[in-house]
């Protein structure tokens, strides 16, 4: 029976619970404004009820959005390996933070080059004196199918070829190594190559 008597006076309490009791000063605005004291109680007691449940899901919001937002710690790591700073781009990359003390760098200090042209351009096929040794002034008498009419001219046509790709591939490093990787972080190896790859 005691039990009984508890939710029953507890369902009496939540019922009647009112936070906007008005002041003895507000009793009398009601009553000048000829507004039912029963009514004005009710709708003091609605908006309790509205009250109190959108301050506990604020509260549980706020709360909530405490808990899950992630706490940002600092930490300064000094002398970083190659291999540290893998391990921490992989792990942190996002938050990863490792100024440069010099943010530029000319590629030529770090890029290593390796260019090797097919064996034909650096051959006697390709020669002045293979070539002239293939002219024939009387080609013209030859038949169109004869290798002969058009051997020197094919030939030479190879060595233009192969003086252009070492004069390109010339200005390609030259410019290369007169230009410089600006950065202001630290990068990974694989960014580096990317920026290499993007300028070669």
């Amino acid at each position: 029976m005691k039990i009984r008597t508890f939710f029953h006076w507890l369902h009496k309490q939540i019922y009647d619970y009112n936070l906007f009791i008005p002041d003895e000063d507000e009793y009398d605005e009601i009553n000048d404004n000829t507004i039912d004291p029963a009514t004005a109680v009710r709708h003091q007691r609605y908006a309790t009820r509205l009250y109190i449940p959108l301050l506990i899901i604020t509260l549980y919001i706020l709360f909530f959005v405490t808990l899950v937002s992630p706490q940002t710690r600092t930490n300064t790591i000094s002398n970083i390996t190659p291999t540290l700073f893998n391990q921490l781009h992989l792990e942190h990359s996002e938050t990863l933070s490792c100024p440069c003390s010099t943010i530029t760098i000319p590629y030529k200090n770090f890029v290593s080059k390796t260019i090797s042209f097919h064996p034909v351009c650096s051959s006697i096929f390709v020669s002045k004196q293979w070539i002239e040794a293939l002219y024939l002034p009387y080609a013209s008498t030859l038949l169109v199918m004869d290798f002969r009419t058009t051997a020197s001219y094919q030939f030479k046509l190879l060595a233009d070829l192969c003086t252009l790709s070492q004069k390109t591939i010339t200005q390609s490093l030259s410019d290369l190594d007169n230009t410089q990787l600006i950065t202001g972080q630290l990068l990974s190896e694989e960014e580096v190559e990317f920026k290499i790859n993007e300028n070669v």
